[in-house]
């Protein structure tokens, strides 16, 4: 497909197409329940919440599930052309020994790797542009993006207004991911399968591990309702016992503790910049012993590292014509940041993204244009210095019209707000649509840290 495709066969949130009265109903629906619609959903915006649903139609989020696992493909084919081995595919991205936890440097590479992926999706005059692409099992959101979607419906149901929409919620990439989970690791029914979960990040509740437990006593449902012996833990509550077994230990009111042991270990966590407890050392002793399988690999993370993009650019010109022209059309230009492009990287400002290769969820993202020139610079020379940077033609974001509720006052707003999408692929099937609508005064990068509105999608069959 080519971007013209894209611009003359829209479909990403068809708000406007409907009629007046229509989104008048759907709006005042809003309004009586997005408080249940959110509720317990995480997010760092305490301010609004978004009334309406995000509307998708079904051929759009199809052709988008395809053309997120072309790219994947491609990028496992990137390092596959560079590197046999996790080991050196770790030490050409310039990773040091270590950072990345769980790793086996020798482990082969192959398609076990990009059996869960979401790619951050921005949509630049209706052409999606690929600006990541988060890889392993703990893409997130999830559960919440699912949880709106289907809590939006449910409303639009009760106020007689899914069927007039013809309205409905997108593949559950909750049950894609379990699915993949089984099949990944041999699962059969009632075989254990234990989340895990860090205590250490900014996740809301992450503080308080018996509260996440709590809070996430319905996922861990679901995947009882999917076959599995299912629970929730906290990296922290693990220990190994004598036979090199991975263990947990719940605690209770009376200060006596319920041990569960955990085998099969659903990874929703990033495995680098972990600081060092018992929980995660007992968790690298029982995979180095077989006693516990991990899904997925920590190899996997490897393959998020935005340098691969930089090298799918390098590559284009020796690819076949329609994988080519798939990587000049979706991926904005990306290159390694060096002290031969700083000068080009100090004129062309408003023109350029600065990442670091190795982080996550936004950190260190810079638009050139939202810097001051002095800012700018400083930043290119720190990542002159460190290495570890590139450099991504801006892709502006579309605009998104979205009706908002203040949170204290009851205030509605409406605003035009950048988004970016997320289809998931588990077991290389496209499920789910997480949606991330940004705030009004907190700029281009869309991520949790910077405000943005968790949401997910609803899809419209054709007419």
């Amino acid at each position: 497909m080519t971007a013209d495709d894209w611009v003359d066969r829209p479909g990403f949130d068809c708000w406007a197409e409907l009629p007046d009265d229509l989104r008048a109903e759907v709006l005042a629906a809003g309004t009586e329940g997005w408080k249940s619609v959110f509720h317990e959903i995480a997010t760092y915006n305490e301010t609004w919440k978004p009334l309406r649903p995000v509307l998708v139609r079904r051929d759009w989020l199809d052709r988008l599930y395809g053309l997120s696992d072309r790219m994947l493909q491609l990028v496992l084919e990137c390092c596959l052309r560079r590197a046999r081995t996790a080991g050196e595919l770790r030490k050409l991205l310039g990773i040091p020994d270590g950072r990345v936890e769980f790793l086996d440097d020798d482990e082969l590479l192959g398609e076990h790797l990009v059996t869960a992926g979401r790619p951050d999706v921005l949509l630049t005059g209706g052409v999606p542009k690929f600006v990541e692409f988060n890889i392993g099992s703990d893409v997130g959101s999830v559960w919440d993006s699912e949880q709106v979607s289907e809590r939006f419906l449910q409303l639009l149901h009760r106020h007689e207004l899914a069927d007039r929409l013809a309205a409905s919620a997108p593949p559950s990439a909750v049950d894609a991911r379990y699915a993949a989970v089984g099949a990944t690791l041999g699962l059969a029914e009632r075989d254990r399968l234990t989340m895990l979960f860090r205590t250490d990040g900014e996740y809301p509740e992450s503080h308080d591990p018996a509260r996440l437990v709590e809070l996430l006593e319905p996922f861990a449902q679901r995947g009882r309702d999917f076959g599995y012996a299912m629970d929730v833990l906290p990296v922290d509550w693990l220990e190994l016992d004598a036979d090199d077994r991975l263990i947990g230990r719940i605690p209770s009111a009376d200060g006596t503790s319920e041990v569960r042991q955990v085998e099969a270990i659903l990874r929703l966590f990033v495995c680098s910049q972990m600081p060092p407890t018992v929980g995660l050392q007992a968790i690298k002793d029982a995979l180095r012993a077989g006693t516990a399988s991990l899904f997925t690999s920590a190899a996997s993370w490897l393959l998020s590292n935005k340098v691969v993009f930089a090298w799918l650019w390098e590559d284009a010109d020796r690819l076949p014509a329609a994988d080519a022209e798939l990587i000049r059309t979706h991926l904005p230009r990306t290159s390694l940041l060096t002290a031969s492009n700083r000068l080009m990287a100090l004129a062309d400002r408003k023109r350029l993204v600065l990442k670091p290769a190795d982080e996550f969820g936004g950190e260190g993202v810079l638009v050139g244009r939202e810097q001051s020139p002095d800012d700018w610079a400083a930043a290119i020379d720190r990542g002159v210095a460190d290495g570890s940077h590139l450099l991504q033609e801006y892709s502006r974001p579309d605009r998104l019209l979205m009706d908002f509720v203040h949170l204290e006052s009851g205030r509605v707003e409406q605003a035009e707000i950048p988004f970016s999408i997320g289809p998931y692929s588990f077991g290389r099937r496209g499920a789910g649509c997480y949606v991330r609508i940004g705030s009004q005064d907190e700029g281009e990068v869309l991520n949790l840290k910077r405000n943005v509105h968790v949401t997910g999608a609803l899809v419209l069959d054709a007419g």
